[in-house]
């Protein structure tokens, strides 16, 4: 994998590329979750599963930097979720054929990731049904909602404390 050209799967998402995303990944990947240790998507149909429904819920996607050796890499890039900023660090490792074995992400800052749960929550349940969506969405709302107040009050308290600290 030469150092100088930009990842497949990068190209592949910047262009909405569902097709060429899936055929990045070996047939037997793992994509696991930002949000829980808990939930991890398995296989090709799982990561086109996954990967639909990120290109669908995310507006702006925009890959900043990468950084990669012969079997590993990460990408930084920004999104809008929900309406909410939102960044996200993959990293990728990739098997002796080049395609990625594993691909995990992070996603930043808690209001937004927050609400990253619930939208691709609630997107993946629709998928299954309407009410199975809409109950996601319901469960996730309110740590959205308070990820979203706190922070605004953290920050404010944080600030104050670390300004009336001595020197």
């Amino acid at each position: 994998m030469a150092s100088d050209e930009t990842l497949a799967i990068r190209k592949a998402m910047e262009a909405h590329d569902l097709e060429a995303a899936v055929n990045c990944f070996a047939p037997d990947a793992v994509v696991y979750s930002p949000f829980t240790t808990r939930t991890s998507f398995r296989g090709t149909d799982q990561v086109r599963l996954i990967t639909s429904v990120i290109l669908e819920v995310t507006e702006g996607l925009a890959y900043t930097s990468e950084m990669r050796s012969e079997d590993e890499a990460y990408l930084r890039s920004t999104a809008s979720i929900g309406g909410q900023d939102i960044e996200f660090v993959d990293h990728l490792r990739f098997g002796p054929d080049g395609l990625i074995e594993e691909f995990t992400a992070f996603a930043r800052p808690l209001p937004a990731a927050a609400v990253g749960l619930r939208v691709i929550g609630a997107a993946l349940g629709r998928k299954k049904s309407k009410a199975r969506g809409a109950l996601i969405s319901a469960l996730a709302a309110p740590l959205a909602f308070m990820t979203r107040t706190g922070d605004g009050v953290g920050v404010a308290l944080v600030r104050g404390a670390v300004e009336a600290a001595p020197n």
